[in-house]
């Protein structure tokens, strides 16, 4: 189960309610829980799938956890008491709940928690793991290429597409368009935007492809979750709320046509380079090997763009691939 699904099973409360105490082995370290015991049985942690608070005063205490016997279960620790510096003091572990599994749901339930797409997304969010706004708007993305593309399809007549960003997006057009990271035909420039350039092979033209900008009534209270999480002082509850605002831009996402997403704008098409052999150069200050194409001459030096950084306080980095 992934944690997505366990968020909306959470809030479906598709749950068996157990509250109970239970021995816990935990990382005092890492700060996590490794295994529990319940009814005699023990339960090795094999993941931790959300981490948070149960109460906004509180340190981390909570975990949802999947078993290495793919249960999920949600521990938390109950706190009875702080120190001043808002260390637990005392307290004991409480096993919440446990998530119903599959076979425990009618299948209408099992489907709805799992997907929240069409089938004809699967394949893709197979590949990538979960369904997320970024990836929806790959997939539509791939509708603007495809109709932009001579009839013989994207896979043959894409030359190459310039993404000027690194989210899941990338893996809608890996899958969908044949343009992957791999043969070439996909290049990042991250600048953390849902713009594109896509050079066909047979035409004159090539294409700028930009995401218009999209308004949504919960931007505000998406953003908040969104720094609490980051910052890991979210509680239980606005964990499975920002799952739902996240489930609603993807629903909202899938019903807009691409026009509506994108705008297009052509372009002068520039030569590119043909997928050719990889050569290694040594960087002279780490002594690693690095594509020539990746390589930078220095004062009759070669550095790798790492190393020059290092040596160079003026060269400011960017996430180029």
């Amino acid at each position: 189960m992934h944690r997505e699904e366990a968020l909306r099973a959470i809030n479906e409360d598709q749950l068996d309610y157990i509250q109970k105490p239970v021995s816990v082995d935990f990382d005092t370290a890492g700060g996590f829980p490794l295994s529990f015991t319940h009814c005699g049985e023990k339960h090795v942690v094999g993941e931790i799938l959300a981490q948070f608070r149960t109460a906004k005063s509180y340190p981390i205490n909570a975990f949802l956890v999947r078993t290495a016997g793919d249960l999920v279960f949600l521990i938390y620790f109950q706190i009875k008491g702080l120190s001043r510096h808002r260390s637990i003091h005392q307290g004991s572990w409480v096993l919440s709940f446990r998530i119903l599994h599959d076979y425990e749901l009618m299948a209408f339930y099992r489907r709805e928690r799992k997907m929240i797409v069409n089938m004809a997304l699967k394949r893709i969010a197979d590949f990538h793991g979960h369904v997320c706004p970024d990836l929806v708007l790959g997939c539509k993305l791939c509708e603007v290429v495809q109709n932009l593309l001579p009839f013989n399809g994207p896979t043959n007549g894409i030359a190459a597409i310039i993404a000027e960003n690194s989210t899941s997006a990338l893996d809608a057009i890996q899958i969908l368009l044949g343009a992957t990271l791999g043969n070439q035909r996909l290049k990042i420039m991250d600048l953390g935007k849902h713009n594109y350039t896509v050079i066909p092979k047979s035409e004159a033209t090539g294409y700028r492809v930009r995401m218009k900008s999209q308004d949504y009534d919960d931007e505000d209270l998406y953003q908040r979750l969104s720094g609490k999480m980051l910052g890991n002082t979210i509680v239980m509850d606005e964990v499975v709320k920002l799952q739902i605002l996240l489930d609603e831009r993807v629903k909202y996402l899938l019903r807009q046509p691409p026009e509506a997403l994108f705008e297009i704008e052509p372009i002068q098409k520039e030569a590119q380079l043909a997928e050719g052999p990889s050569v290694y150069l040594t960087c002279c200050r780490c002594g690693e090997q690095v594509l020539a194409s990746h390589a930078i001459e220095r004062r009759n030096a070669v550095y790798c763009l790492s190393c020059l950084q290092r040596t160079n306080a003026g060269c400011r980095s960017y996430r180029l691939h």
